[in-house]
């Protein structure tokens, strides 16, 4: 499957923690491939939408999240990352991942 990362989340990923980089991309190659990824490197964020995920990477520099968006028989659409602050995802990332998965045509 293709991976497609937004234009907004390439910045993102280029200010990341670059200790963590390799580990995204190696991330990235294995849902390319098909593999499923569960707990505790990723995790579904359904109550946000339906088909959106959260790699959790670990590093040095703190916690790091990149979240996507798997379109079936489309593609895998990376659209947001972020170091990590709060236990909980606050409103607006979440207002942010809404409107960058409805600009997908969902």
């Amino acid at each position: 499957m293709e991976i497609v990362v937004l234009k907004q989340a390439k910045k993102e990923l280029r200010d990341g923690p670059r200790e963590l980089m390799a580990d995204v991309y190696a991330l990235f190659d294995d849902l390319s491939c098909g593999k499923s990824l569960g707990m505790p490197i990723s995790r579904p964020l359904t109550s946000i939408a339906s088909g959106l995920h959260e790699l959790r990477l670990s590093g040095r520099a703190g916690e790091f999240r990149v979240f996507y968006f798997i379109k079936i028989d489309d593609a895998i659409y990376i659209v947001h990352a972020c170091s990590k602050k709060k236990q909980a995802i606050d409103k607006r990332t979440v207002d942010l991942l809404r409107s960058r998965i409805r600009s997908l045509s969902v």
